[in-house]
């Protein structure tokens, strides 16, 4: 009787270890399941953030930039002082330094200057000719300072002066030797438009004034 109890003891011992030993590795295999079940999202994120296509973000964001022309500098004469409140209706935030009586031999020094002051932004657009000619070396000069630019428009003039086309001529020849850079040909879009313009066929009219900026946005969204 009493080596029966003894036995029946053992059982139950051994019983007990039996229950726990399973225990403890069926928790260990649930535990590694869990751990392999929470970094499998982990993984795919990542992989997925490896293949997003961070250029359409940039091009996005490149577009926004236009849109509110927090990136756009217009550098010009008196013909851009009187674009420039039509222009900032378009583009709220662009920065517009139009000088009465500015030539294209200034130019290059109004761009450093804009430079240091963090003031020139990634999109450039020069309009000037109204005043005088300048002759290609000159042009070239202020492209070259202009090379970091995402983009550089520069505008031909309609003035009834004898260095009208001596202006546009040059802007159309030195121009596509750039490859940030490109022409907005105001004189051709301007042709035939005599209500556009006061009386001394320069300096535009409200209606004028907006076709111009209009212009230019457009040439801006080109890109």
């Amino acid at each position: 009787m009493k080596f029966k109890k003894t036995g029946m003891v053992w059982c139950l011992v051994i019983l007990i270890f039996a229950l726990g030993y399973l225990g403890i590795h069926r928790e260990a295999s649930s535990d590694s399941i869990e751990k392999e079940v929470a970094n499998q999202p982990i993984v795919q994120s990542q992989q997925i953030s490896k293949n997003t296509p961070q250029q359409q973000q940039t091009n996005a964001g490149e577009e926004d930039d236009i849109q509110k022309g927090e990136e756009v500098t217009v550098i010009g004469d008196s013909v851009i002082v009187g674009v420039e409140p039509y222009l900032k209706e378009l583009l709220p935030k662009i920065t517009v330094d139009g000088k009465v009586g500015r030539q294209m031999s200034q130019a290059k020094k109004v761009t450093d200057e804009l430079k240091a002051k963090g003031a020139l932004g990634d999109y450039v657009i020069l309009e000037l000719g109204t005043n005088g000619p300048f002759n290609k070396e000159q042009l070239r000069k202020v492209l070259t300072s202009l090379s970091d630019a995402k983009q550089v428009l520069v505008v031909t003039t309609r003035v009834p002066k004898g260095w009208q086309d001596t202006v546009n001529s040059t802007i159309k020849d030195v121009v596509p030797e750039f490859d940030n850079a490109k022409v907005v040909d105001w004189y051709a879009a301007s042709e035939g438009e005599k209500n556009y313009f006061y009386k001394d066929g320069v300096h535009l009219k409200p209606d004028g004034s907006r076709y111009y900026a209009s212009l230019l946005l457009q040439a801006l969204q080109e890109q």
